[in-house]
């Protein structure tokens, strides 16, 4: 420690002085205090997060892909009930086709005509406006009225139409364009192949002529 004082000289003159009371420096490596330990685990658990992160979206991914095909099922089955009843009632195929394919435009991808901008509500407008038509139409008239990407994937069949228990069936090999890269760890295709089936009373034949 340092003290300063100061004292009189002959002169009247304050002159200053300083003495050192107490003065210790001591540095020893053998202390009893633990050295902090430098690691090096800043980049493992890097490396650790990184996995965990791209093991957690695969997961999520992969959820959501079969959210996706749940969902496409769904609509399936409702596609394969309406071609079945518009078939139980007496509609032609040409009828029964046009009643799949509205059937399953949820599964069916893009609308390619008519080019639509604005986002799914505008589109949805469009098809209620033009759903009616297309049922109406004749066959050379389809093309003009509703086109989808997807609608050359869905096929339909069905047993004897005479038969008093009827068949109906619908498949449709689904593209897969959600998190495709993601989901080929789980499924390598790039199609996943959807089929419904259907059974009805056929009630055609008890009122209308073969």
């Amino acid at each position: 420690m340092w003290r300063f004082s100061a004292r009189h000289t002959s002169f009247g003159i304050l002159r200053p002085s300083f003495r050192i009371l107490h003065s210790e420096f001591h540095i020893s490596s053998r202390s009893g205090l633990a050295a902090p330990k430098v690691t090096h685990c800043g980049g493992q658990a890097l490396v650790e997060s990184c996995l965990v992160i791209a093991l957690i979206c695969l997961i999520l991914a992969g959820l959501f892909q079969l959210s996706q095909l749940y969902s496409a099922r769904e609509i399936t089955a409702y596609a394969c009930a309406r071609g079945a009843r518009a078939k139980t009632v007496g509609f032609n195929d040409f009828m029964v086709m046009k009643s799949v394919l509205v059937g399953t435009i949820p599964n069916a991808g893009k609308m390619t005509f008519p080019e639509t901008a604005g986002g799914p509500l505008t589109q949805m407008a469009m098809e209620r406006g033009r759903i009616p038509l297309y049922l109406g139409a004749e066959w050379h008239m389809l093309d003009g009225i509703l086109q989808y990407e997807d609608w050359e994937t869905i096929n339909w069949n069905y047993t004897d139409a005479n038969s008093l228990l009827f068949q109906f069936s619908v498949s449709q090999n689904l593209p897969l364009r959600y998190f495709s890269s993601f989901f080929k760890a789980f499924y390598s295709a790039d199609a996943f192949p959807i089929n419904t089936e259907l059974q009805l009373d056929n009630h055609a034949a008890l009122y209308l002529e073969p």
